[in-house]
């Protein structure tokens, strides 16, 4: 009975005692005192109810059931309570009479104690977190040193406020705080990060989470609030955004460096185009320039009956028509930058084409005195070709020969044709071609740099102009050179698509001869044009053919004249001050007394910048305009069977 007694003493996580029949504690054990606070000589005698809730309902159900178990609040010597697993049993003698109760409290109360206190330590000494309770209204009820760390409030300054304290201005304004606690009772939990308000009114970056905290029942027992300081990685996350952004700005300087540069490329490309087109526009024209102001020049030295004065007329005509033709390309922009010139294929006479280049630089050759020889096979015949740029491809090779063969020297045509070709060649006895030059001698723009030639000077556009003019054709242009000092060889290869052999009509004797101008005799024209020069070389144009012939200078005139003279044929000018050319025909057209007056339209405009308009007029003829061909379209348009 005595080791029962030193066992029972002895155990500490078990409060182990023994009741009277009326509650009075008659034993206490270490286990009581350590979980109680009571000693053994405070606690025996005393009611068990001052260490128990509801003694009184315990000891009467335990009389009438035996034994009770239960889970339920116990009070200790200090007036703390703490959870307690009870076992209270009934003690009776053999005849059932009933002796006391045992009162057994489990040691797990004490410890699930202690584990409360641990983790209430344990929150408390967290300083990463704010961890706290709110009741169900939103108040605080608890605060650990990472609360006060975070939010600067110390517990006695903090308990009983609403938790909306921490949320900036705009949040209250639109009710986040109580939206978040709806959130986390509808749902169990919220998750939200933003701008918190520590006590001093600075403000930092905060995840928060807020659960809802809800007994066995399921009713709501308050909420768990935890918060964590995300300033420094909402500040990392910017400072990654804005080296991001700054990289993504960089990247973006440098596309629109290299767009710039590139748009700067395309300008001086642009540029480069431009001044290309400028050089071949000068260069095309000064071509049939050549023989019109050098025959011209010679003209007035000339007499009519000169063998040569027909021959010097014929060759002017000729370079003035060739110069016509150029200038109606070349005022096409695009199709001259993009190399798209228009080729006029005919059935042309060979021989005929190769004199005209000829002609055209045979007073260049005579003012260096170098001979111009020339071997024209008599079978040449004819070809499908464009007579004006065949003339230029021949124009070209023999200037260009002759720039670089110095005084006395010699420079030769020939041309035959083989059984699918046309060769042209031309030889020179000049300055020749280095073997490093060579194969760019065709490029744009290129020149052999040594002294010799950049004295000759020139844009570099004559050959590569031959060299697309014979591609154009269908063809190829070789050239070939022994070397500096040995002179050059130029050959063209076109292919033959018509040839016919050489009528007598195309003696030199027969080219010369003139065509019959159109008699426009009997007839009344007005011609209307502000540019006097125009004007007089029209009128007399027409007068040559036989016409009465009325000359205005402006719309106004003409129809002032017409107000007591009905015309023949009106012939106006496009561009004019005042009123234009189709504001002057709409006028004759409204007035029924010319409803049969013919209206003619004579413009320098080139053929893409009045399409759609033409048919405003009868005819619409374009500047410059060979005298007899204005005379015919005249005399057809009055006579057109």
């Amino acid at each position: 009975m005595e080791d029962l007694e030193l066992l029972i003493d002895a155990v500490e996580d078990h409060a182990l005692f023994l009741l009277s029949p009326t509650g009075e504690i008659r034993t206490w054990n270490r286990g009581a005192e350590r979980l109680f606070g009571y000693t053994a000589q405070e606690a025996i005698g005393m009611h068990f109810s001052r260490c128990c809730d509801k003694p009184g309902k315990d000891l009467n159900t335990v009389e009438k059931e035996g034994r009770i178990e239960d889970l339920g609040w116990c009070i200790r010597k200090d007036g703390t309570r703490f959870k307690a697993n009870t076992i209270i049993t009934a003690l009776r003698n053999g005849d059932g009479t009933l002796r006391g109760f045992a009162h057994v409290t489990h040691g797990e109360a004490e410890q699930m104690r202690r584990s409360e206190e641990m983790f209430r330590l344990l929150v408390e000494s967290v300083q990463d977190y704010a961890i706290f309770m709110l009741d169900p209204g939103g108040y605080i009820i608890s605060w650990n040193a990472g609360a006060q760390r975070l939010k600067q409030y110390r517990t006695d300054e903090i308990l009983g406020k609403h938790f909306s304290i921490f949320y900036p201005k705009e949040d209250l304004e639109n009710g986040k705080p109580q939206r978040e606690l709806e959130t986390a009772v509808k749902e169990g939990r919220t998750e939200d990060e933003g701008w918190r308000v520590r006590k001093d009114g600075t403000q930092f970056w905060a995840n928060v989470v807020i659960t809802a905290v809800l007994d066995g029942s399921g009713e709501l027992r308050g909420f768990a609030k935890v918060t964590r300081d995300m300033t420094q990685s909402k500040e990392a996350e910017e400072t990654r955004r804005a080296l991001l952004e700054q990289r993504e700005a960089r990247l973006v300087a440098e596309d629109e460096k290299r767009r710039a540069e590139s748009s700067y490329r395309a300008s001086q490309e642009a540029n480069r185009s431009k001044d290309e087109f400028l050089m071949t526009l000068s260069h095309e024209l000064r071509t049939p320039m050549t023989a019109i102001i050098g025959w011209a020049r010679m003209l007035p030295m000339l007499g009519p009956d000169d063998p040569t004065f027909g021959e010097a007329v014929a060759a002017i005509g000729r370079s003035a028509k060739l110069q016509a033709e150029l200038i109606d390309d070349v005022l096409d922009v695009s199709r001259i930058v993009s190399g798209k010139l228009r080729l006029k294929l005919e059935n042309v006479d060979l021989l005929p084409v190769l004199h005209s280049a000829l002609d055209a630089v045979r007073p260049s050759a005579e003012a260096k005195k170098i001979a111009l020889e020339t071997s024209l096979a008599a079978d040449l015949g004819s070809s499908m070709v464009d007579s004006t740029r065949l003339q230029q491809i021949v124009w070209n090779l023999l200037t260009n020969a002759i720039k670089f063969t110095p005084k006395s020297g010699r420079v030769q045509l020939m041309a035959k044709r083989t059984a699918s070709q046309i060769q042209i060649t031309v030889v020179d006895t000049g300055e020749g071609i280095s073997a490093q030059f060579l194969p760019h001698v065709f490029e744009p723009f290129r020149q052999a740099e040594v002294a010799a030639t950049r004295v000759h000077g020139g844009l570099g556009l004559g050959l590569s102009i031959v060299r697309y003019l014979a591609e154009a054709h269908g063809g190829v242009v070789a050239a070939e050179s022994a070397g500096r000092g040995q002179g050059a060889r130029f050959t063209v290869m076109l292919p033959i698509r018509a040839v016919r052999t050489k009528e007598s009509g195309s003696e030199p004797g027969n080219r010369l001869k003139l065509p019959q101008m159109s008699s426009l005799v009997g007839r009344h024209i007005l011609v209307v044009d502000d540019d006097q020069e125009g004007r007089q070389l029209i009128t007399t144009i027409l007068r040559q053919a036989g016409a009465t012939v009325t000359a205005v200078d402006s719309a106004y005139a003409a129809l002032s004249h017409v107000d007591h003279e009905q015309p023949d044929i009106v012939l106006t000018d496009i561009a004019m001050p005042e009123m234009d050319g189709y504001a002057l025909q709409r006028h004759l057209r409204e007035r029924t007394a010319l409803k049969n007056t013919r209206i003619v339209a004579l413009t320098a405009f080139p053929a893409s910048a009045v399409v759609g308009n033409e048919e405003e007029f009868d005819v619409y003829l374009r500047k410059p305009i060979d005298p007899f061909e204005l005379t015919e379209k005249l005399r057809q348009l009055l006579n057109p069977n």
